[in-house]
């Protein structure tokens, strides 16, 4: 790495942290952005770049010239980029964070992908792992989680060999990974989504399954037990969960761990999304042990009693408070039409569901056959509320912002009832990104709670 010259393409969070890792390894890193200065998201990271001693070039629109060693790319950036493709062109490797991180790291990575789930079960093995006794780091594309994280190359360059990275991938980050190997990893699984990136759902079920595609025969791939779209690698040992699972069964009133049992109203969370997650979570613990002892996989009794110190994350079915008997959940995170399914239906009871955003091109079909079932009601706000209310067949009220959303659901619930935010959808049409938008609900809901 000394000597090298890096072209870090893209600034943002990710981007900064490779760049502070390039100077401290000895590398000389250009961090590249298309956007004007003026146009940034983040003046801090910008700041913060300059501020390291790398050189920064803003609305560069040329080809990658063969001055660059090699070129590390933000998960922004889609793999046909112009620029990367020119890079691909002149010869020069083109890394993703993920790839780059692995390549420093000293500490072996723990890595969880899928389309829901993600970062629910990267905390819950954190903390599953952390219950057997050796020490882990929170990282990855996880962010605004309310537990202590940082970007994978922040946790590459400081861990020690006795650290595990536990990491949140995207499939994004997973488009340019070469040897990228995790000792341990998992898909929680697969549903359309990002089909702004992807042109369709086996595409993208192929990106997802490029986190195995450097194991080997030592290490570890959790997959769903009978999904259609995920092939079982052919290296590393396969575990598998779910209804049908071989190594974590869910049931509807327990987990099965081969002899081994979990029974779900000991766990300090609902939802069968949560206890599918909480299964991933405990099998990739157990291989962690596996790996470390040299002894064959096994259930961990230690990773199944860290579930119970999980304790939710913020953004995902985060209760904010009850008036009057209504309760509030931010959902913030809830991104695409089966996230909103599968959060709707961990909550008992009747609900009005703030849904609305950015449509990254998903089909709400199936969400609207769920409303029509469910008799929960729907408040669409935001860029794509008049098209997402045709999609869903059409009667539902539409507002510009989340804000006058939600005022009419609080006029319209009933004690008993819930008001959710679960947009379905993406949040740069009026925010910053999702915790933002978090944030914003939440900070609304607060004043309506204590008025």
């Amino acid at each position: 790495m000394t000597g090298a010259k890096i072209a870090i393409f893209g600034l943002a969070r990710s981007g900064l942290s490779v760049a502070k890792a390039a100077i401290a390894l000895g590398a000389t890193p250009t961090v590249v952005d298309e956007k004007a200065e003026e146009s940034l998201k983040s003046r801090a990271i910008l700041d913060g770049a300059r501020q390291i001693g790398a050189e920064v070039r803003l609305g560069w629109d040329e080809e990658f010239g063969k001055e660059f060693d090699f070129v590390v790319t933000s998960p922004g950036v889609p793999a046909n980029h112009p620029r990367l493709q020119g890079a691909v062109k002149n010869g020069i490797p083109v890394l993703s964070e993920v790839e780059f991180a692995y390549r420093i790291s000293k500490a072996p990575i723990v890595a969880i992908t899928g389309t829901n789930g993600k970062s629910t079960t990267t905390v819950m093995t954190y903390q599953c792992v952390l219950a057997t006794g050796r020490q882990a780091i929170l990282c990855g594309n996880i962010f605004g989680s309310g537990y202590k994280e940082v970007p994978l190359t922040d946790a590459a360059l400081t861990a020690s060999d006795g650290d595990v990275l536990v990491a949140e991938i995207s499939s994004f980050q997973l488009e340019w990974v070469s040897t990228f190997r995790p000792i341990a990893a998992a898909i929680t699984n697969i549903t359309p989504d990002h089909f702004d990136r992807h042109a369709t759902i086996e595409e993208y079920a192929e990106a997802k399954q490029r986190i195995f595609s450097a194991q080997e025969s030592s290490d570890y791939a959790v997959i769903p037990a009978s999904d259609p779209l995920i092939k079982p690698p052919t290296k590393p040992h396969v575990l598998t969960f779910g209804r049908e699972g071989k190594d974590a069964q869910v049931t509807d009133n327990e987990i099965l761990f081969g002899d081994k049992r979990m029974a779900l109203e000991e766990l300090p969370f609902i939802g069968e999304h949560n206890y599918l997650n909480a299964s991933v979570a405990v099998l990739l613990a157990s291989a962690v042990v596996a790996r470390a002892t040299g002894k064959p996989f096994a259930i961990d009794d230690n990773a199944i009693q860290g579930l119970k110190d999980f304790k939710g994350i913020a953004h995902r079915m985060e209760v904010v408070g009850e008036k009057k008997g209504i309760r509030v959940i931010n959902n913030s995170m809830c991104t695409n039409p089966a996230a909103v399914i599968s959060s709707s239906q961990a909550v008992k009871a009747p609900q009005h569901l703030l849904l609305g955003g950015s449509n990254k091109r998903l089909d709400f079909a199936p969400l609207q056959n769920y409303l029509e079932k469910s008799h929960n009601k729907a408040y669409l706000f935001g860029r794509d509320a008049e098209a997402l209310n045709a999609q869903l067949g059409g009667g539902y009220p539409v507002f510009r912002t989340m804000a006058e959303a939600f005022q009419d659901a609080v006029r319209n619930a009933n004690a008993g009832e819930v008001i959710m935010l679960a947009p379905g959808c993406a949040s740069m049409d009026q925010f910053r990104d999702f915790e933002d938008r978090g944030n914003v609900f939440r900070t609304m809901a607060k004043e309506w709670l204590e008025s």
